[in-house]
């Protein structure tokens, strides 16, 4: 097994999301895991542990990314529109399930869509197929998501689709928009979803309190 530095650790998860397994040192020494922490907050970054993806990854600090340049670096330079609109999509459809409590309990696999149902539901303002697949081959690029072997055009979260994004920050921006969806389609749904929603919440706030969540992200 590599015993890897701090400054190589730091140096290794400032350039991507990268597996648990590469620094199992960091599961069990946890002297070395705050000077990984540590060093990285130096730098401006975030120490990312997230069980979801069973990654650990950098993540640019949150009073840093009002400055542009370097949060198109840290998300990707070069993300189209069309692929910042994805991601949040995406990550409804694949991270949501799995940090909501109700959604959580009916999952018997890691959820995945597949590029015919995001057509399908998003033509309108995706435009051609075309567009759709030169979106999805960007952000598989830049390891927000993977394809799945085995079924036909599926698509499973990549590790930075937790990692690189802030739950906080995504829950707000999605919150309303897919409440005020919701209550269209079924006004009397509107209660429920609305828990819903506090129920993430509290999950998400306490990223910035403690270790439970906070160590997902």
């Amino acid at each position: 097994m590599n015993e890897y530095t701090p400054d190589e650790i730091c140096a290794k998860l400032t350039t991507g999301a990268c597996s648990r397994d590469l620094f199992p040192q960091l599961k069990y020494n946890l002297g070395l895991k705050e000077k990984v922490a540590e060093r990285l907050d130096q730098a401006g970054y975030e120490f990312v542990d997230d069980p979801i993806s069973d990654c650990y990854d950098a993540r640019i600090k949150p009073h840093i990314r009002s400055l542009t340049d370097l949060v198109e670096g840290e998300l990707g330079r070069g993300l189209t529109i069309q692929a910042k609109a994805m991601i949040a999509i995406l990550w409804c459809y694949l991270i949501l399930p799995r940090i909501e409590s109700t959604m959580k309990e009916g999952l018997k696999e890691d959820p995945y869509i597949t590029e015919d149902q995001l057509f399908e539901n998003f033509k309108q303002h995706i435009g051609s197929r075309q567009n759709l697949r030169r979106t999805l081959t960007l952000l598989r690029q830049y390891d927000f998501i993977q394809s799945i072997w085995g079924k036909r055009n599926a698509i499973k979260a990549g590790p930075r689709l937790t990692t690189a994004i802030n739950p906080v920050t995504m829950y707000d921006l999605v919150k309303d928009k897919v409440i005020d969806f919701l209550i269209h389609e079924n006004e009397e749904r509107k209660e429920d979803v609305e828990e819903t929603f506090s129920g993430l919440e509290e999950i998400v706030s306490q990223e910035d309190g403690g270790d439970n969540y906070a160590s997902a992200n």
